[in-house]
């Protein structure tokens, strides 16, 4: 699963909980960080994305909007 997937998925899971909570690192020269948190349950998300793993994820965002 992507990471795009992945925080859709829990976005989805957690909706009903009430607040999320996003914390996004400043990119760096390799990777960035991205984390959710619902404050309801306590689950957390939890993702350090490379540039290879967000390259792939716009590009088939875009094919997919595109075919839209």
């Amino acid at each position: 699963m992507s990471v795009l997937q992945d925080l859709r998925k829990f976005v989805r899971q957690h909706r009903a909980c009430g607040v999320l909570t996003i914390h996004l690192e400043p990119p760096s020269e390799t990777a960035y960080r991205i984390e959710i948190g619902c404050r309801a349950c306590n689950a957390a998300l939890s993702r350090t994305v490379d540039p290879a793993a967000a390259a792939w994820d716009l590009m088939h965002t875009d094919l997919l909007l595109a075919a839209n």
